[in-house]
């Protein structure tokens, strides 16, 4: 049956349980976090009554409002806005999360008590001295001044962080995967 046809009353009564053609858009469709940093997303569904989306980050967290949080590893992540009306239906923005401070490697595997050396790099200052932590504190791990990491003796995923001495709001921080026989 072509649309034409439809008495007025039966097309209104379609477009707003939301058949039809279903759009959605994503707003912004790119953006720059820094690791651990938020962003926040919008996203518009046309062509049905219902309007709601539904969110999901591939890294990271994204919350119903669409306020999404970054990892604390660098790389890329993707935001999806799934329409409620017609699941079928998404839109995806490309997150590039970055780090001002580049920890070296970025992500390592570990058994118990194995130790690992990292490096870091401070972008953008003239001095490259960082301190060493673990997020997690001691219950993820230890590590010395120098960058030596040593493994907790429980499995877990944890995060090495490397803060500027010069300017201490630039981190960055490398992933260790921990487990008893790697």
């Amino acid at each position: 049956m072509r649309a034409s046809r439809l008495s007025p009353v039966l097309l209104a009564f379609l477009m707003a349980c939301g058949a039809g053609d279903i759009t959605i858009s994503i707003n912004p469709r790119t953006a720059t976090v820094l690791a651990g940093g938020q962003a926040s997303f919008t996203a518009s569904v046309g062509s049905a009554g219902n309007k709601n989306v539904v969110w999901s980050a591939s890294a990271g967290t994204v919350d119903a409002s669409g306020h999404f949080q970054a990892p604390l590893a660098a790389g890329t992540c993707l935001v999806t806005a799934q329409a409620e009306a017609d699941p079928s239906k998404t839109a995806t923005a490309t997150v590039t999360v970055t780090q001002d401070v580049a920890v070296s490697p970025a992500t390592v595997q570990l058994a118990y008590g194995g130790t690992q050396a990292f490096t870091a790099s401070v972008l953008a200052t003239g001095d490259t001295n960082v301190t060493w932590s673990v997020v997690e504190g001691a219950t993820g791990g230890t590590i010395n001044a120098t960058g030596l990491y040593t493994a907790p003796s429980a499995a877990g995923t944890y995060h090495v962080q490397a803060t500027s001495v010069a300017d201490p709001t630039k981190v960055g921080y490398a992933v260790v995967a921990v487990s008893s026989g790697v």
